[in-house]
């Protein structure tokens, strides 16, 4: 007789949280009490098999997931830092965390097979204090220091995504729908996650959100209390450090300042296009390091906003969009091997076959497709691993 997994009362709260749902809502939705709810989440009492598969439907995750161990914690969390507007809603903050947390149970179900490159980053020496931000010498420092590790040299990146996958980063994007949030990350279990909104449409704003997040990561990460990251006071402190960190690292002082021998919007433009950065955050790194004149930088913000540029800016649609490909690449080749099989990817995760393709950016259909036609299939084999090549 097989014995049924017991629920585990996280995994209620996690699939609710991730959909953006309150437990009153959630309640309404399956028919039961607030109080109903708050006791499955917290283990006091466990739905019936039929309330269970109740939520499971309205939340969009196999019942199975509800019953799958968690994800065992091999080092502790460096706190969660969000790239978000004060006014994001705690709730979203809370679906995009829970989020980060599946994309992490999805690399490491891949990394069953998989051998990722490994993690190369170097150490801060970050002084932490509360309130006082750290000066722009530091920053500049910081930035040299990553830029020296991954032998980058100080010239324009050219696929930031790339270059932070190489060196063991898992990174992904998603459809958040969230207009406030840009971005989040954490160093756990030994490894940097940096998780990306899709809803953003332009490559320079994806670019500096993933440097803004390797500033979290290299001077934040493990030096804050997480209670502090919740401060608001503290939390617009370290985003204005990474902010100007993503400003150092993508446009390193001496290079980019060689560069820049004009203040029109045309030089602008074509400095974009070598840079890959948007004009309006090279009009602020120049006047963080006294290229331009005040009244320069006063014309140039003019211009973006006289030009309508602050909405759309030139290049913006020509420019390619850099994609994560990691995970994308780890599926394609464990499907392509018959190592394993999408159905059992899908149930392994928990989530629909639509939204483990977005999280592993794959193409619509990817999981889903079913060979009907075809009566026999090569003999499953045992588990093995696959090098990727970057």
């Amino acid at each position: 007789m097989i014995t049924q997994k017991e629920i585990i009362p996280y995994r209620i709260y996690q699939a609710r949280v991730s959909r953006g749902l309150s437990m009153p809502e959630l309640a309404e939705l399956i028919e039961v009490s607030k109080q109903a709810v708050s006791q499955y989440e917290t283990g006091k009492s466990k739905p019936s098999e039929g309330t269970l598969n109740r939520i499971a439907d309205v939340l969009r995750y196999s019942p199975d997931f509800f019953r799958k161990p968690l994800l065992a914690n091999t080092s502790a969390s460096s706190g969660i830092f969000f790239r978000s507007k004060k006014t994001a809603k705690a709730k979203d903050l809370k679906a995009a965390e829970v989020k980060l947390e599946i994309l992490q149970e999805i690399n490491s179900y891949l990394s069953q097979y998989i051998d990722f490159p490994k993690v190369k980053f170097p150490k801060a020496d970050y002084d932490y204090h509360e309130i006082i931000p750290i000066g722009n010498d530091e920053i500049e420092a910081y930035a040299q220091t990553l830029r020296k590790f991954w032998n980058l040299g100080n010239g324009p990146i050219d696929n930031l995504i790339n270059v932070v996958q190489k060196n063991g980063i898992v990174i992904s994007s998603s459809h958040f729908n969230l207009g406030k949030l840009d971005g989040l990350s954490e160093w756990s279990n030994n490894t940097p996650t940096i998780f990306m909104s899709r809803d953003k449409d332009t490559n320079c704003r994806i670019r500096f959100g993933i440097a803004h997040e390797l500033g979290h990561l290299l001077m934040h990460a493990g030096n804050i209390p997480p209670e502090d990251i919740l401060n608001k006071t503290i939390h617009s402190k370290l985003e204005d450090e990474a902010n100007r960190f993503a400003g150092a690292f993508l446009l390193p002082a001496e290079s980019f300042g060689g560069d820049v021998f004009s203040s029109s919007i045309d030089h602008f433009i074509q400095l974009k296009a070598k840079w890959k950065v948007s004009i309006a955050a090279m009009i602020y790194r120049c006047q963080s390091l006294n290229i331009l004149t005040v009244n320069q930088i006063k014309y140039l913000n003019d211009q973006l906003t006289y030009l309508h540029y602050r909405q759309h800016e030139p290049l913006d649609s020509e420019m390619p969009i850099e994609q994560p490909f990691a995970h994308k690449q780890a599926v394609n080749l464990l499907l392509e091997y018959n190592i394993i099989q999408p159905l059992d990817f899908v149930r392994a995760i928990g989530c629909t076959a639509s939204e483990l393709e977005d999280y592993c950016c794959l193409p619509k259909g990817t999981l889903s497709q079913t060979n009907s036609d075809n009566i026999i299939q090569l003999r499953s084999t045992p588990k093995k691993t696959i090098h990727t090549v970057g």
